[in-house]
């Protein structure tokens, strides 16, 4: 068995955030800086600031893999591996039902506290967090997205 640590994680890092940055610099609509009205910030500036942040990630994780030695075992599958690769396959179902619903329904106010108590359920949250947090998540969206930043939900 291969034992190479985070060096695989790190280096899959690497390669999502270059080919991030070489998707941004060849997309000339992807503007970094200078947005359509020539000031302020383009569309290209939070992928460019997640494709930094990947590589900076992947560096690190790359050095650390390096450091260990080969001492850990990446690929073998522990009981908490295996419940975290459930719980993210289940997390992707989740996203996907929830954007199924939003399209065909078009109601994304509906369907978001739906999916945010879902999540908290799965995460094994108490009942009245998961009210709280659900309650909380969607008044921040409405209020940041929907009455600050004038965006609409709709498809």
């Amino acid at each position: 068995m291969i034992k190479k640590g985070d060096t695989i994680p790190g280096i899959f890092s690497l390669i999502i955030g270059g080919f991030t940055l070489i998707y941004i610099h060849q997309n000339p609509k992807m503007v970094v800086l200078g947005g359509t009205d020539g000031a302020g910030v383009g569309p290209g500036f939070f992928p460019f600031i997640c494709a930094v942040a990947l590589i900076i990630c992947g560096v690190l994780l790359t050095i650390r893999g390096i450091r260990q030695h080969g001492e850990v075992d990446y690929f073998m599958l522990t009981e908490e591996k295996k419940n975290n690769l459930k719980i993210g396959a289940l997390l992707t179902g989740f996203i996907l039902i929830f954007l199924i619903a939003w399209k065909i329904s078009e109601m994304f106010f509906l369907i978001l506290p739906v999916y945010v108590f879902a999540v908290n359920k799965l995460f094994r949250r108490s009942m009245i967090f998961s009210l709280l947090f659900t309650i909380g998540m969607t008044l921040f969206v409405y209020g940041l997205f929907a009455k600050g930043f004038t965006i609409r939900f709709m498809p």
